[in-house]
């Protein structure tokens, strides 16, 4: 499964998600993104809900 970490998703959770893939908003350099607009994003490239 692909999940994506916002703004306020402590990074060090994604150790307990070994099985999946995960990255941040910020890496995504989507860190001005708000709310609706992050989901657009998300949603574009195919993270899971």
């Amino acid at each position: 499964m692909r999940i994506l970490f916002d703004q306020g998703t402590p990074a060090p959770l994604r150790a307990y998600l070994v099985d999946h893939t995960v990255d941040t908003a910020y890496e995504l350099g989507w860190a001005g993104l708000k709310n609706g607009e992050l989901l657009a994003a998300a949603e574009i490239r195919q993270f899971s809900r």
